[in-house]
């Protein structure tokens, strides 16, 4: 079963679809509201997820999901990253902070890329393990 991969962006701003950083982000699943949106990654164990969050938020919602397996990585998008350092320490290992929609974005579209990779790899080599199997039960053609 193919995992899918989500993108959140959970921000005060995430509805508006004149955003520059919306348009860029193209199709992703937003939310205004801290606890919708805990609700949601919670509820969606099936997904990974990927949470692009701004800096006053990010308080709010990391202790709640950070220990959700199925939380891969939290994108934090603040004004200044100095801001959050201290605090984000604990939470290092899922954790990157940017101060520039670009920088997040580049980032963000190489984790999703390697994962498919790796996603990708496993299913061809479910592919070449079937593929022998089928091999063993091949009949030859009879004359």
């Amino acid at each position: 079963m193919m995992i899918k991969n989500t993108i959140i962006w959970l921000d005060a701003n995430s509805s508006d679809p004149e955003s520059s950083f919306h348009t860029k982000l193209g199709n992703v699943q937003t939310f205004i509201d801290v606890q919708d949106c805990i609700k949601y990654i919670q509820s969606h164990s099936n997904e990974s997820i990927y949470l692009i969050v701004s800096g006053s938020l990010a308080k709010l919602v990391t202790p709640e999901i950070y220990d959700c397996s199925n939380l891969i990585q939290i994108f934090l998008f603040c004004g200044s990253v100095s801001t959050y350092a201290e605090w984000a320490m604990d939470y290092c290992d899922k954790m990157m902070i940017f101060d520039h929609g670009d920088d997040l974005l580049e980032r963000l579209w190489n984790d999703l890329e390697s994962n498919l990779r790796k996603q990708a790899n496993l299913y061809l080599k479910y592919a070449e393990e079937h593929k022998q199997r089928a091999l063993k039960y091949k009949q030859s053609a009879c004359g």
